[in-house]
């Protein structure tokens, strides 16, 4: 069986790995790694100093959080990646929906959220509307700034909403009905099409947000991984 890296950008834990495998539906052996595998709490705890909340958190072994930088992250992210590569992966594919512009150098490196943004806004298409669901709240400033970025280069307008599964870091944990209310909210303003726009939304999270909007519905890990089975087949 082909082998395929999966890369999250934190460490990687017994837990992480499991969700993986379970909502990756990806005909592969699969190789999960972290970008800051290796690094000890104490060397993290470090790399926290002076760092305001943000999208990179980390969950230390006492059940604590600190956040890290974009730079460390992009760094671990960058060698590790290498790796999964020199150990035999085929492809790696990144774990994270956030933009990675140094990473599309990488041959064989997969993100997401260039696949998710371009499906998007041909499903949109000129003039359309797309709905951005996001994990965290603290986050969604700089989180949405991609999107109201391809919003312009494109002329779609982006509505965003907050709706959390489990992601490290947060404890907030969205019910059915509080999905379902999310999802009511972006089809009353009309998008075309609403993105999850977080590796950690399950496949029951985008059919309640189906079911309940009745618009098209792309969930990251479904759609990069639909990506990754075709170009690696």
């Amino acid at each position: 069986m082909r082998k395929m890296g999966v890369l999250v950008p934190y460490r990687s834990d017994p837990e992480m790995i499991a969700f993986v495998e379970e909502h990756l539906d990806l005909e592969a052996d699969l190789v999960v790694r972290g970008s800051q595998d290796g690094m000890s709490d104490e060397e993290l705890r470090a790399l926290s100093e002076g760092v305001e909340p943000n999208s990179y958190a980390e969950i230390l072994e006492d059940g604590s959080t600190v956040n890290i930088t974009r730079e460390v992250v992009l760094e671990g992210m960058q060698s590790q990646a290498r790796r999964l590569l020199d150990d035999g992966c085929e492809a790696v594919m990144i774990c994270c929906t956030l933009p990675w512009t140094e990473l599309d150098a990488m041959s064989d490196v997969v993100t997401p959220y260039t696949i998710l943004e371009d499906t998007a806004a041909t499903i949109a298409g000129s003039g359309g509307a797309i709905g951005v669901m996001q994990p965290v709240e603290a986050a969604m400033e700089e989180e949405i700034e991609h999107w109201l970025a391809l919003g312009e280069r494109r002329g779609l307008e982006i509505h965003a909403r907050y709706a959390a599964p489990q992601v490290p870091g947060e404890d907030v944990v969205f019910s059915d009905d509080q999905y379902a209310e999310v999802a009511r909210s972006l089809a009353a303003q009309d998008v075309d099409v609403i993105v999850m726009d977080c590796m950690a939304y399950t496949e029951h999270h985008r059919e309640v947000v189906s079911e309940a909007s009745g618009k098209p519905v792309l969930r990251a890990m479904q759609l990069t991984g639909m990506v990754v089975e075709h170009a690696y087949s």
